[in-house]
């Protein structure tokens, strides 16, 4: 009797320890007590339920439950802008703006001429004549220019001719660079002066100091002024690869509202700050080491401005 104890003994206590223990699925009832309100206005929601763990989407961007495994932000738009201004000399067809998606990197005259490259310079307002003051060239969208999957290039080309027969050379700058991309989530900055990685390609010969020049807050071009004024000098600065295509923002995540360890939650106030339809999501969970079971109630809401 005893040997058969020993057997089944440990083969019971296995038995039992290999239950899972089970939980139960939660009870949820929400209710809002209005369903529209204003924007500004708080949105009061009352509940019912014996969950141990709630938690809350609010449906607005970055927290709609719809998107729980991840989601994919595309661009609507992508907008250049800067300022101008020049002094000095009569040259005229100096200064262009160039878009490119096939640039590969390679910041050499090389690089610069297997790319194909599209001028812009006209659907901006360049500085007419001598100024101090830099002159807002315009905004303007570029998402026509851009191609899936490749990235976006933006050069400044300065051209000098021979001076003698064309004309003293003009100083110019360009300052207020901001290429910004928009979407649901708003403007984002792209690319600025200080981020946008600026690279020089010098083409012909140079006096000291003289050609493109990086500074601290805008980009300057100055022509010859000693012994190389007749040379033909193509200067260009070409940004950093600027990424135009969908952006990975992971899950979208719910606010915990309640935990295991505090009572149960009978109303739960949220302030919606934009107009729009929302619908705003509650799961609860029963949880222990074996299972996690939930149940999930939706309420529509309707912002108005």
């Amino acid at each position: 009797m005893k040997n058969i104890l020993r057997i089944l003994l440990p083969a019971l206590m296995l038995q039992a320890c290999s239950k899972e223990i089970d939980t139960e699925t939660p009870t949820l009832e929400v209710v809002a007590e209005k369903s529209t309100i204003k924007a500004g206005e708080t949105a009061s929601f009352r509940i019912s339920s014996n969950a141990n763990v709630l938690s809350f989407y609010s449906g607005e961007v970055l927290k709609d439950y719809n998107y729980r495994a991840g989601r994919s932000v595309d661009l609507d738009s992508l907008r250049l802008s800067f300022s101008t201004s020049l002094n000095y000399g009569t040259q005229k067809d100096q200064f262009a703006v160039f878009l490119s998606t096939d640039f590969n990197g390679d910041y050499t005259a090389e690089g610069v001429k297997a790319a194909t490259w599209e001028n812009i310079t006209s659907l901006f307002k360049l500085a007419p004549g001598n100024s101090n003051t830099a002159i807002p060239a315009g905004v303007k969208n570029l998402t026509s220019y851009t191609v899936k999957g490749k990235p976006l290039y933006i050069g400044f080309r300065f051209i000098v001719k021979p001076q003698t027969a064309n004309g003293a050379s003009k100083l110019w700058t360009m300052s207020g660079f901001s290429v910004t991309g928009h979407s649901i989530l708003g403007a984002q900055v792209l690319a600025d002066h200080k981020s946008a990685g600026w690279r020089v390609i010098q083409q012909g010969l140079h006096d000291p100091g003289r050609g493109a020049v990086i500074q601290a807050a805008q980009l300057a071009f100055y022509g010859n002024n000693l012994d190389y004024k007749e040379e033909l000098v193509e200067d260009w600065v070409i940004t950093k690869a600027i990424e135009t295509g969908a952006t990975d923002m992971g899950p979208d995540w719910g606010t915990g509202i309640k935990t295991l360890a505090e009572p149960p939650l009978a109303n739960y106030p949220y302030t919606y700050e934009k107009p729009g339809k929302y619908l705003a999501t509650f799961v609860g969970s029963n949880v222990n080491s074996h299972q996690e079971k939930k149940t999930i109630r939706q309420v529509e809401i309707t912002v108005t401005p």
